[in-house]
């Protein structure tokens, strides 16, 4: 039995009339027969009850009617089912972030993707980012929201949200009352920072800078989380250059000034080029949409 018989069988039960059903079906009436007749030899039963003048469902033709336009339902189903998978529209996505980016892009990201594609299951997963170049390489993840990794051999990279750095310093601190900052005024205290093996994009980026500016900062603490650096600056540990992002975290104690010619951080989503799943296209079409409308100033 094939599919064509279920549906020449539909159309004839739908019409109820050999040379109608065969019109509709583009087929001649002989064939049309034929096949309805080998049908209900395959199946042992009589599906129509046939008198010259009329062509009436048997109660097994009743039955079987109902049968197979569920069959060929479900068909058309899987038909659309395959269609939109193949184009990203359902299906699982993992995606790694940094901590830190949950202050900037991930939650107008997560919003916008799930609200365009409801049926894809948006897994989301909190790393830092040497982890997570480890964890796309393997396809553990299929997608990361991070810094640009050092090594980008076999992956794909697209930049979606850039921002200055700025100075987070205890409420006390002297320099609080400044509303801009030199790099070179800070040449005297204790830095916090993410450390090299954890995050080396920025680790350079904040050395490379006060360097710049004729010194090489000295570093009290290491954390890897931004999160949890400018809480301690809270603490009075010391002073961080952290993304300005960070401000919407409002720690306790902590003032965030403007840094005199700050160095620009980037965030891209980054992506095997090996893995072929087909909701990472749509994932970076959606991330792509929201960097130009925060670009824009319209996100």
């Amino acid at each position: 039995m094939e599919l064509r018989h279920l549906q020449y069988f539909v159309v004839l039960a739908e019409t109820l009339h050999f040379g109608r059903a065969a019109e509709l079906l583009h087929i001649s009436q002989p064939p049309l027969s034929r096949q309805i007749a080998l049908l209900e030899k395959e199946l042992g039963v009589v599906l129509f009850d046939r008198t010259r003048r009329s062509v009436r469902l048997s109660a097994a033709g009743e039955r079987f009617f109902l049968d197979a336009k569920e069959i060929l339902s479900s068909v058309q189903r899987a038909k659309r089912n395959a269609l939109t998978a193949s184009l990203g529209h359902t299906g699982t996505l993992s995606v790694g972030f940094m901590f830190s980016a949950t202050y900037s892009v991930v939650p107008a990201i997560a919003r916008a993707y799930t609200s365009t594609y409801p049926e894809v299951d948006l897994q989301l997963t909190e790393s830092i980012p040497a982890l997570l170049v480890e964890e796309i390489r393997a396809s553990n993840s299929d997608v990361g929201i991070m810094y640009p990794p050092e090594d980008t051999e076999g992956l794909e990279t697209r930049t979606v949200f850039r921002e200055p750095l700025v100075v987070a310093l205890p409420a006390d601190h002297p320099l609080a009352r400044c509303p801009t900052i030199e790099a070179s005024e800070l040449r005297k205290e204790s830095f916090l920072i993410s450390p090299r093996r954890a995050a080396p994009y920025i680790y350079d980026a904040i050395v490379s800078h006060c360097k710049q500016c004729g010194f090489v900062p000295k570093i009290r603490l290491e954390t890897n989380y931004q999160q949890t650096i400018v809480n301690l600056v809270g603490q009075g540990l010391g002073v961080a250059l952290v993304h300005r992002s960070m401000k919407t975290a409002r720690p306790l104690n902590v003032k965030f000034r403007t840094l005199a010619n700050p160095p620009i951080v980037d965030l891209n989503v980054s992506w095997n080029q090996e893995n072929h799943n087909p909701c990472i296209e749509t994932f970076v079409a959606v991330a792509n949409q929201i960097s130009n409308e925060l670009t824009n100033g319209t996100g």
